[in-house]
């Protein structure tokens, strides 16, 4: 099998751990605090790693990771039916999982599918424990009597979701673009710290989330538009112009709020945004030092021992970042 029908492959498989990840988040945020949300907050991390496996392996074969997602189902639903609801999702990944490992002849790709798959049976049977559990509680296997998770009795005020969902959407926007970038980048630092970005800007995703849920209503899991593109200074100067947008957003809707706790979040999150656009801009005067560099004449050398400037592209030696 040539190249570009396994990129092709691994591309959809990413597009199924985007989609189990929110899904898997969009349940657990709109829980109450519990052992419940927090297992399966911990189920989507490790997707979140899956995610990250197959666009290294994917950037490796030459091609591009994909950023965009397998529809979600947001309905809502008792914790038992959700659980079963990704019960089911897990057979999808399942049985795809296996159909790629079929059909592909690279034994490295083949050899990161079973480890990914591994996981997926995992998580299915803690899934279906989850559901059983999440039954017992609601005394009774339908759950009929129970709160539906993701549809509240009253809606928050209009503004508040407007405002809380700007944020959720900016979000989720970053995170899916900051991780692009760190999956393209040839500079090892430049890549860890956008993942730590990315990291970061899932806390505040989160935070917001839950808040929303709280208040009964329903995150907005949609994104802006994304720059993926793969030269460093353009996609540094878009986070650094995203940054600097968000940072005047945050600050315009703190004063709005009435609730202290979360007029402290926004500006917490404000603040960290601001942390995050310092960093991009120290690494875009690295990465156009790096580029001047690279363009410059040779210097003469003192003797005849012959010398060279390390490109951008060699800088990076690292697949984990």
């Amino acid at each position: 099998m040539d190249k570009s029908r396994i990129i092709e492959l691994l591309r959809k498989d990413m597009m199924g751990e985007q989609q189990a990840i929110i899904q898997y988040l969009n349940h657990a945020y709109a829980m109450e605090e519990g052992a419940l949300p927090a297992e399966v907050e911990a189920i989507a991390r490790e997707e979140m790693y899956h995610l990250d496996w197959l666009a290294d392996q994917i950037t490796e074969l030459g091609g591009d990771p994909a950023m965009e997602r397998e529809p979600v189902d947001f309905s809502p639903g008792t914790a038992s039916q959700q659980m079963l609801r990704n019960v089911n999702l897990e057979q999808v990944a399942i049985d795809q999982y296996r159909e790629h490992i079929a059909l592909i002849d690279d034994e490295k790709v083949r050899r990161l599918l079973a480890r990914i798959l591994h996981d997926e049976l995992v998580h299915q049977e803690q899934f279906r424990d989850l559901a059983a559990e999440a039954a017992a509680e609601q005394g009774g296997e339908d759950g009929a009597d129970a709160e539906a998770v993701g549809e509240a009795s009253t809606a928050p005020p209009e503004r508040l979701q407007a405002l809380l969902n700007e944020g959720i959407r900016h979000e989720y926007s970053v995170v899916l673009q900051y991780l692009y970038h760190s999956f393209v980048a040839e500079d090892c630092e430049a890549a860890e710290e956008l993942q730590n970005a990315a990291i970061n800007e899932m806390q505040h995703l989160g935070w917001l989330a839950e808040h929303l849920a709280e208040e009964g209503g329903q995150p907005d899991f949609t994104h802006d538009d994304l720059v993926l593109t793969r030269d460093p200074i353009t996609n540094l100067e878009a986070d650094i112009a995203v940054e600097n947008m968000v940072t005047k957003m945050y600050t315009s809707q703190a004063p709005e709020v009435d609730d202290e706790g979360l007029k402290k979040l926004l500006t917490r999150i404000r603040d960290q945004e601001m942390y995050h656009e310092a960093v991009f801009t120290d690494l875009l005067v690295e990465a156009q030092e790096a580029v001047e560099a690279e363009q410059a004449p040779p210097a003469k050398p003192e003797d005849d021992t012959p010398r060279s400037i390390p490109s951008v592209g060699s800088l990076k030696d690292c697949q984990d970042h």
